[in-house]
C-alpha cells in the first residue's frame, strides 16, 4: 500500500511539475481595415447590446443565453453569454475612449477557460477603418501544456468577430461569408479521377483551378460526364508548416473508360458537414468552426477517411461572394 501511495503522488507531482513548465500566457492581436465610418464601427464595440450580431463566441444557429447589465455602453457594462453547443463567457467593459479605444476583461468558460484583458483600438482612415484587437491573457492550469493550440483558437475567433463586424457594416458587393451547419449526414460512396496537390496551402486555390480545368477537358475527350462537383480530399495537412498533401478531383460514373487517368474510390461513410457561403477566404475559419462545434457535440472524428471539401458553386467569377464550398469531416460509425 505504501508503494502504491507513494507511485501515485510521484505521478501527481510529476505531471504537476511538468504543467509548471509552461506560463500559460497568451497573446493575441488581429488587424482589420474596415469599409465603414469610423463612428459606425466603434459603435459595434463600445455598445454590448451589439455584440449578439457579431460575438464570435456565440453562435447564431446554437440555443443561446444572453445576458446584458442596464446599460450597456460605459464602464462596468457586462454581457454573458451560455450555450451547450457554442461555449460561455462574459466581457465587462473597464475603460472606454469615445473614438479611440476600449478597454474589456474577458473570461471565456468554455471550450477553454481563458481569463485576460481584451483591448480595441481604432483608427480613422478616410472613410474607412483600421481595427485592432489585441486580447492578453492566462489560461486555465489544467491547459498550460495547450496554450498554443489556444493562442491559435483565438486568433481565428477574434478574426472572426472582426469579419462578422465587416459583415454588417461594410457594403454588399465587399467580400463577405456565412457559414452554416448541416450535422452529420450520410456520404454516398464515389469514385473520382484526380491530380495530385503537394504544396503550400495559400497555393492550393490556383493549383485547384488549374487541376479541375485540366481533368475536365480529359473527361471531355474521352467523353465521360462528372457525375458531381469537383472535390478536393486532404490526406495531410501540416498546420504549423501550412502546407498539405491532397487530391482535387471530379466524381465520375463510369470508371472502365478512364483510361490512363488516375482513379480512386471515397467509400460510403458518415460525415460531419458545414457549408460556406461567399468569399472561400474564409476556408480555414468554417474548418475551425466545424471542429469547434464537433468538440462541443461530442462528435468523433474518423480518421481514416480523408476530409474534403466539395465545390457546389465555384468562384472562377469574379464575384468570390457567390461561391458556395461544402465541408466534410468523416465521423466514427454511431
Amino acid at each position: 500500500m505504501n508503494t502504491l501511495v507513494f507511485v501515485t503522488g510521484f505521478c501527481i507531482v510529476a505531471v504537476l511539475v511538468y504543467m509548471a513548465r509552461y506560463s500559460g500566457r497568451v497573446r493575441v492581436e488581429q488587424v482589420r481595415v474596415i469599409e465603414a465610418p469610423l463612428a459606425a464601427v466603434y459603435a459595434k464595440v463600445a455598445d454590448l447590446a451589439e455584440w449578439q450580431q457579431w460575438n464570435p463566441w456565440v453562435d447564431a444557429q446554437a440555443a443561446t443565453t444572453l445576458t446584458l447589465s442596464e446599460r450597456t455602453d460605459q464602464a462596468g457594462s457586462r454581457c454573458t453569454w451560455t450555450s451547450d453547443s457554442v461555449g460561455a463567457g462574459v466581457v465587462e467593459h473597464l475603460r472606454l475612449f469615445p473614438g479611440q479605444r476600449v478597454e474589456q476583461r474577458l473570461r471565456l468558460k468554455q471550450p477553454f477557460t481563458v481569463t485576460g484583458r481584451s483591448e480595441w483600438t481604432f483608427k480613422d482612415m478616410v472613410g474607412k477603418t483600421e481595427v485592432r484587437w489585441k486580447l492578453r491573457g492566462r489560461v486555465a492550469f489544467s491547459m498550460r501544456a495547450f496554450s498554443t493550440t489556444v493562442k491559435a483558437s483565438l486568433a481565428l475567433d477574434c478574426r472572426y468577430g472582426l469579419d462578422q463586424i465587416a459583415n454588417l457594416l461594410e457594403p454588399a458587393a465587399a467580400p463577405r461569408y456565412t457559414i452554416e451547419h448541416l450535422g452529420v449526414q450520410e456520404v454516398a460512396a464515389t469514385h473520382y479521377v484526380y491530380k495530385t496537390y503537394q504544396g503550400s496551402i495559400s497555393g492550393l486555390p490556383q493549383a485547384l483551378r488549374s487541376a479541375v480545368a485540366g481533368l475536365r477537358q480529359q473527361l471531355t475527350e474521352l467523353g465521360i460526364a462528372a457525375t458531381g462537383e469537383p472535390l478536393a480530399l486532404y490526406f495531410k495537412t501540416n498546420i504549423k508548416l501550412r502546407t498539405t498533401l491532397c487530391h482535387i478531383g471530379i466524381p465520375i460514373g463510369n470508371v472502365s473508360e478512364a483510361g490512363a487517368m488516375q482513379v480512386r474510390e471515397l467509400s460510403a461513410h458518415r460525415a460531419y458537414a458545414a457549408r460556406l457561403h461567399g468569399s472561400p477566404k474564409a476556408l480555414e475559419i468554417a474548418w475551425y468552426h466545424a471542429m469547434q462545434r464537433m468538440m462541443a457535440e461530442k462528435t468523433k472524428p474518423d480518421q481514416r477517411l480523408p476530409p474534403f471539401e466539395r465545390y457546389l458553386v465555384s468562384d472562377d467569377s469574379a464575384d468570390e461572394n457567390g461561391s458556395t464550398i461544402e465541408l466534410h469531416v468523416p465521423v466514427l460509425p454511431a
